[in-house]
């Protein structure tokens, strides 16, 4: 069977969007494995209105529009009080089972939202550029012989996080979409089978076998059009494994109706189901608050927590929180000043949130200062470097090393 060029083309930017697997054999789950579900709220969040300083001055002076009133915010201590509408999230720290770590940053940090999410998903840091992503190391050192799905994305696109030297990872908005029919050898058969039109394709068919080649990342010994099948036979595998137990597998608790929300609600059903998956990772954007911030900013943090808080529920009535640990992340927060516009611009440090059956809830990591004197050019410095909170949940929930993955040793927390 031969190929054209066009037909290849077509074949690797798939196998790209979905992952690239290795010829592996789908064995049991083990159903004892710890889970970590990673959670980017993409935009920038504004982590000062969503864990508030309720008792600074420096908070309400900078944001005379904008600030969350003592009065309005949720307390969880004398100086700390959460969003008001991230009630979700008060029912899990009131049971002990959410962290909040503090002034989470970088150095020489970037306000980009393209290269901070880069840093953030490759592990790296603002001057250097690393191939492969941090999940992406982990699944290279620990997950050699896991099937493709041992990552999960749900979403259109693989995130940096996942590439790897082998790649493995399945994406989809729909299991549907994986399910791909073998080539028969034309273009519009190609196209049709993938669901991608003509004018959607011309970039990708531009480029060059060579530079397409290298990011699949083929390393199996079999030529291009075997891995290929392979691959698409892992992905056909993974899909039905999908549709299966989403059918088999209903849910205890009512989610939402928010697409974060059913995001999550298809995750936990694929964690009860045994999805031999051990890293799940979702993504909510519109955190990009340049204008008229309160309005959006309180419809997202309902969205948020109240998904959040059906997730952990879920997890509880299935007695599965203490394998699954969510880390809830955005690539930078916000400024410390509110703008002209009623919003904020990108910031630097912010809270995380990490929540969990094994998590030991509470605040950690030091809060920032917001004295004028103490901002680094009107934001605040971070005080926790991001890959001590990755190497935490790699050693103390994972079980691993975390120095091959995050290309050093990092101080670990207490959360776990």
């Amino acid at each position: 069977m031969k190929m054209n060029r066009r037909e290849f083309t077509y074949l690797t930017a798939w196998g790209g969007a979905i992952g690239m697997a290795s010829r592996t054999t789908f064995g049991a789950p083990d159903t004892k494995a710890p889970i970590l579900v990673v959670i980017q709220l993409a935009g920038g969040n504004d982590g000062l209105n969503t864990v508030v300083p309720i008792n600074n001055d420096h908070y309400y002076t900078a944001r005379p529009k904008i600030a969350i009133k003592p009065s309005d915010a949720i307390a969880i201590d004398g100086a700390t009080g959460l969003h008001p509408n991230l009630t979700g999230l008060k029912a899990i720290h009131d049971e002990g089972q959410l962290a909040i770590v503090e002034g989470v940053g970088y150095p020489n940090p970037n306000r980009s939202h393209f290269r901070s999410t880069e840093i953030w998903h490759t592990g790296s840091d603002s001057k250097t550029f690393e191939k492969h992503g941090w999940i992406g190391r982990y699944f290279d050192t620990y997950c050699k012989e896991s099937p493709a799905s041992i990552g999960l994305c749900i979403g259109k696109q693989n995130p940096q996080a996942f590439t790897a030297a082998m790649p493995k990872g399945v994406t989809f908005n729909d299991p549907r979409e994986l399910r791909v029919k073998k080539a028969k050898g034309s273009d519009a058969m190609m196209m049709q089978m993938m669901g991608m039109e003509e004018d959607g394709m011309e970039a990708t068919a531009g480029e060059s076998i060579g530079d397409l080649g290298g990011a699949v990342g083929n390393t199996s010994g079999l030529n291009p059009l075997e891995f290929l099948e392979n691959t698409a036979t892992e992905a056909s595998i993974s899909a039905k494994q999908i549709e299966t137990i989403l059918k088999r597998v209903k849910p205890e608790t009512t989610f939402p109706g928010s697409r974060f929300a059913k995001e999550l609600q298809v995750t936990a059903q694929l964690i009860r189901g045994e999805m031999p998956t051990g890293i799940y990772y979702l993504s909510r954007g519109g955190f990009d608050t340049h204008t008229n911030q309160s309005g959006s900013h309180m419809a997202l943090m309902k969205e948020i927590g109240d998904g959040l808080q059906a997730f952990h529920a879920e997890m509880k009535a299935a007695g599965l929180s203490n394998r699954v640990c969510v880390l809830v992340y955005s690539e930078f927060g916000r400024r410390v000043k509110e703008n002209a516009s009623g919003g904020t611009d990108h910031g630097v440090a912010q809270p995380v949130f990490v929540m969990g059956g094994a998590v030991r809830g509470g605040r950690y990591g030091k809060r920032p200062s917001l004295a004028p004197d103490d901002l680094v050019k009107g934001d605040i410095a971070h005080t926790t470097d991001y890959r001590s909170v990755y190497a935490t949940l790699l050693e103390k929930h994972m079980g691993v090393d975390s120095k091959p993955v995050l290309l050093g040793k990092y101080d670990t927390l207490n959360f776990i």
